[in-house]
């Protein structure tokens, strides 16, 4: 018996060594933790090209959505959370698009008007990690009779007959009501304006929209597409937007490359993929575009144009006017050769 008190404090120490170590280790894991700094919080971009959804560690920080009751209506429903594994049981078809582009999670509520019923609206928050992910579903899900919404916050925005869609950092947010009505618009763009209040992002990080010339740009018009745009999946992390010249609407491209020499391969390759779908090379008069060696091309009737200048990739996408687009073609390519140095 006199064996046991002996066993027992050889136990206690050993316990005791085993939460020592224990210990120690949780605190060298916090030491390395403080070291482990996401540049991204400081407004530092450390990524290279290729998509950003890849690059970026999701963003934690869940929305308010017990804040955003607008006045005369009421929660019609509890909160609901959908992550990559479920989404397809909410969105089912458009969920792959999601998950591709970073998506991290949804939360979704419906609102009821007090005193009329059949006015009622679900809310989708998508956190979708990043800023530039959500604007990329926000882009290329834009509907065709999309009308832009003016507000200081949130931005970018716009409505339809019966919506309302924005951007505001890293989520992307859909109002879908009932039916057409002032009051339901009018309660969507309040908890618009009370959702963006929550919390200040910082839009200036998608750079690249101030590298496209300014004169004859259509507003609202910027897509980006984190992969396989215009159908190549060489083109990665490419931004688009439209210019009006004459009666023509002109689709514009550019895509930051992490060296001059990706992005002359980039260039190249996607020359390649549209000869080998039957597109074929056109002459040019533009002097601008014969001096860089852009690349100027028949596809099926519209005119695409694709050059490379320092670690940026540009051109024209399907354009129906030739002369419309090599003239746009030549002032993205200044308006890129003038920001090279200080992007």
């Amino acid at each position: 018996m006199s064996l046991v008190p002996g066993r027992n404090k050889r136990l206690e120490s050993a316990i005791s060594v085993f939460l020592l170590t224990l210990l120690l280790l949780i605190g060298i894991g916090v030491f390395i933790r403080q070291f482990d700094v996401d540049m991204v919080r400081f407004g530092i971009d450390t990524t290279t090209a290729g998509p950003l959804s890849e690059q970026i560690e999701p963003n934690t920080q869940e929305p308010a959505l017990d804040a955003l009751t607008p006045d005369g209506f009421k929660e019609f429903s509890e909160i609901e959370t959908y992550d990559a594994g479920n989404l397809y049981e909410k969105i089912n078809g458009k969920a792959p698009s999601y998950t591709e582009s970073g998506f991290v999670k949804l939360f979704t509520r419906r609102f009821i008007s007090k005193n009329d019923e059949s006015l009622w609206m679900e809310l989708f928050v998508f956190d979708m990690a990043a800023i530039r992910n959500a604007f990329s579903i926000y882009s290329v899900q834009k509907r065709a009779d999309a009308l832009m919404f003016a507000f200081a916050r949130p931005q970018p925005c716009y409505r339809t007959s019966n919506g309302l869609y924005f951007v505001h950092g890293n989520f992307y947010v859909e109002l879908i009501g009932s039916t057409e009505s002032v009051a339901l618009d009018k309660a969507m763009a309040e908890i618009a304006v009370k959702f963006a209040s929550q919390k200040i992002v910082d839009d200036a990080k998608i750079t690249e929209f101030a590298l496209f010339p300014e004169e004859d740009f259509i507003p609202g018009s910027f897509k980006l597409y984190l992969a396989n745009a215009f159908g190549f999946d060489g083109f990665t992390d490419i931004f688009t937007c439209r210019y009006k010249l004459g009666d023509q609407s002109i689709t514009t491209f550019l895509s930051k490359r992490p060296d001059p020499r990706d992005a002359r391969t980039t260039a190249e390759s996607y020359y390649n993929f549209l000869i080998e779908n039957d597109a074929v090379d056109k002459p040019t008069a533009n002097k601008t575009l014969k001096d860089i060696g852009a690349k100027v091309l028949d596809f099926y009737d519209t005119t695409e144009i694709i050059f490379a200048i320092g670690p940026f990739v540009g051109g024209i996408h399907e354009a129906e006017n030739q002369r419309f687009a090599e003239e746009l073609a030549a002032r993205l390519f200044d308006k890129l050769r003038k920001d090279e140095l200080s992007f």
